[in-house]
């Protein structure tokens, strides 16, 4: 089976129904090279400074990761909020939520001589598999060229299909995820991918984020990893992807707040109602 590849024009249902057909799909030259490059300008101390604090037999002994991605590349919201990545997402994730928020963000790069990751699935981290429903979306932003050589991202592809039936998996059938800077790697939760070996003489960088359904708690307590300052700045699109906002479905609430910061997304003035009887009541005292 092939990973299927689409231009940045192409629809978004098509490349979310080869995304679920196949477990993974790619589109090139989603965002300019020049997108691509400030991101990894911004990045470049970070992964400097603090890169080596990830190096373990998964992660990789050659291979820095920034965790801190909001804050330290301000740039990286144009990839995260990405229109054509939000329709994606909400094919995929919004059939089985009312809303879908950020799991986890972390900027990888695969230096030269890193040796091929284990491949894995990410949805492992929950402990449950409901057949038809996908608990993740996974994106791979290449913010340098992926190539064959430097370590492009392996994919199995229908691997996601063997989760409900027991079945084993033929790893034989990966393929790399070859693809210009600029474009983005879309891949189910329970896919199973992994990084490739790096065999050039450069390293080779990318951008991961995960979406996950609303009602889940996601994989990085993006309420401690992003700075509150921060958050506030963002729009509403953003605060809602950070889990700033309530998960509504059938009338049912999950994630409340009754306070007053304007980070919180108030979709149906809730919790507006309930600071105002809250005043009142602190007037009459």
């Amino acid at each position: 089976m092939a990973l299927q590849y689409f231009d940045s024009k192409a629809p978004a249902a098509d490349v979310a129904a080869a995304t679920l057909k196949n477990g993974a799909a790619v589109v090139t030259d989603l965002v300019s090279a020049d997108i691509a490059d400030a991101v990894t300008v911004e990045l470049r101390e970070n992964l400097d400074d603090f890169g080596y604090r990830s190096k373990r037999d998964f992660s990789g002994h050659s291979t820095n990761r920034c965790h801190t991605v909001l804050t330290d590349a301000p740039s990286s919201v144009a990839l995260i909020g990405h229109d054509s990545v939000m329709d994606v997402a909400d094919a995929i994730l919004l059939p089985h939520c009312e809303s879908y928020q950020i799991g986890s963000i972390t900027a990888i790069e695969v230096c030269p001589g890193q040796k091929v990751q284990n491949l894995h699935r990410d949805d492992c981290i929950y402990p449950v598999q409901i057949p038809g429903v996908q608990t993740l979306l996974g994106c791979i932003w290449a913010l340098t060229d992926f190539t064959k050589e430097n370590g492009a991202t392996h994919v199995v592809p229908g691997s996601h299909r063997h989760i409900s039936m027991g079945e084993n998996v033929d790893f034989s059938s990966r393929v790399q995820a070859i693809m210009p800077k600029g474009s983005v790697l879309f891949y189910l939760g329970s896919t199973w991918h992994g990084a490739g070996e790096n065999r050039s003489d450069d390293a080779r960088m990318g951008l991961i984020n995960n979406y996950s359904l609303g009602w889940l708690r996601p994989e990085v307590n993006q309420y401690l990893n992003v700075p509150i300052d921060l958050v506030r700045s963002y729009d509403v699109r953003m605060r809602c992807l950070l889990g700033y906002t309530t998960h509504d479905k059938k009338g049912n609430r999950l994630g409340g707040y009754f306070g007053n910061d304007d980070a919180f997304v108030d979709k149906d003035n809730y919790a507006r109602h309930y600071r105002s009887d809250s005043l009142e009541l602190k007037g009459d005292e």
